[in-house]
């Protein structure tokens, strides 16, 4: 573990890291080249070189965990739990301990809701969920994977679900918050995760962008790496104008009428599925049919508000837990703002490239990524990622399997099939053991 404590520590300090890859709203530096020549020369230098040092300081506050300028922003389980009763608790789209091994981590971030189950013997397999959806989403996986022997861990990413998380006005969303997130949960569990033997992620939609950018940094530690709808190589082309607007940082409209469009966007309503980006849905339905997909243009993210992530409680449909997020969680529109700027979605090739040469040289345990797709995923068009991450990985080093008939939804729908997949990377029995739940 301490190695890659180690390596963290030099990836989290990364300025490239920290700031992001949207850094162009930033005050530019002072272009000293153009100083006039004179006597005054060193007094200028000295001012200049005193207003780069303030600047990279006041940047350094904006990125780093430690500095004290974070600002948590309280999570349902602080702010609306201790207000119900036990019977409205319960009857909650996501109750607080509705799946097994509940745990709480705390950080300079927030606290981390995580839930970790399964045989202590097992492979280990770390779940990480979409942008919407806390972790709850991939329950149905979770649990077929305990079936068949697998120890699993998933847990909300930062202001989803029962996690609070960090202000984006003092902490961007992005790789080097998610990365010191999944390594704060690694270390919080009783078992070692990372010193005796590698472990598998399955990562899905902004999990698998995830998944893989952690990869690319811990790859030693990964022994087979599962992508699911993944974004990270998304194509920019289907991003219309008005999302680029929207989501830029160029501050033209005020950060409370953005997360109010937004919010619209991801309210599903009763009997709706809204867009969970800015392109509406009237607009989406006038496009052709071939520029309805990919990417932020999207008019389904969810096609199935109703879904249920939950068995035993009825209200846990995806809608439901989407609304419920948008109405109690107050970090949650400000985390899906965030995440869209700085999270590793787009043009993350160079990072996946860098997973590919690893395998290549060898002597690392991952030896190939498997890329699960969904048919008619609107989001995460199948032939394109197909043809993308087979020119980024290498074609011998990615398997990439393709669902018939399934959607963006496919974590949620497509259980069996993933769990088997799953289940024959890592050699497990086919037949795995009766359940009492209905997965």
């Amino acid at each position: 573990m301490a190695s890659l404590l180690d390596r963290a520590t030099s990836i989290i300090s990364s300025p490239k890291i920290v700031q992001g890859t949207h850094s162009s709203n930033l005050p530019s530096l002072p272009n000293l080249s153009s100083l006039p020549v004179s006597s005054r020369l060193p007094l200028y230098l000295s001012a200049g070189a005193a207003s780069v040092g303030l600047l990279l300081f006041i940047n350094s506050l904006r990125g780093f965990p430690n500095s004290g300028g974070t600002k948590v922003i309280p999570s349902p389980r602080e702010t609306l739990l201790p207000r119900l009763s036990t019977d409205e608790t319960k009857n909650l789209p996501y109750p607080p301990y509705a799946l097994p091994g509940a745990r709480d981590v705390d950080s300079p971030y927030g606290t981390t809701r995580v839930y970790e189950w399964g045989p202590k013997d097992g492979p280990k397999v770390l779940l990480l969920h979409g942008i919407s959806t806390p972790s709850i989403a991939l329950a149905g996986l979770a649990y077929k994977l305990v079936e068949k022997g697998c120890r699993v861990m998933l847990f909300d990413l930062f202001s989803r679900g029962h996690s609070s998380g960090p202000s984006p006005a003092t902490n961007s969303y992005s790789s080097a918050l998610y990365t010191s997130q999944i390594l704060l949960v690694l270390q919080s569990s009783p078992l070692s995760w990372t010193s005796t033997s590698p472990f598998t992620i399955v990562g899905y939609s902004l999990g698998g962008a995830i998944a893989a950018d952690f990869t690319s940094y811990f790859t030693a530690s990964i022994s087979h790496l599962i992508l699911i709808a993944p974004g990270g190589l998304i194509r920019t082309t289907h991003i219309t104008w008005k999302s680029r607007f929207l989501y830029s940082t160029s501050g033209l409209l005020p950060e409370w009428m953005i997360h109010s469009l937004v919010a619209r966007r991801l309210w599903t309503g009763p009997n709706t599925a809204r867009s969970i980006e800015p392109e509406g849905d009237v607009e989406a339905q006038k496009e052709p049919e071939s520029e309805k997909k990919g990417g932020l243009r999207s008019h389904a993210v969810y096609l199935s508000p109703q879904l249920n992530l939950l068995p035993t409680c009825p209200n846990s449909t995806v809608g439901n837990v989407v609304d419920w997020q948008i109405q109690h969680h107050r970090g949650f529109v400000p985390a899906f703002v965030s995440t869209i700027r700085f999270a590793p979605i787009h043009n993350q090739h160079h990072r996946w490239r860098i997973i590919g040469e690893k395998m290549k040289i060898g002597g690392i345990p991952l030896k190939k990524v498997n890329v699960i797709l969904g048919e008619n995923d609107p989001i995460i068009v199948a032939e394109e990622v197909a043809e993308d991450v087979k020119e980024v990985l290498g074609e011998d080093y990615v398997q990439v399997q393709v669902l018939k008939g399934a959607g963006h939804e496919l974590a949620i729908d497509k259980v069996d099939e993933i769990a088997s997949l799953v289940g024959r990377e890592l050699g497990l029995a086919r037949k795995a053991k009766k359940s009492k739940s209905r997965w």
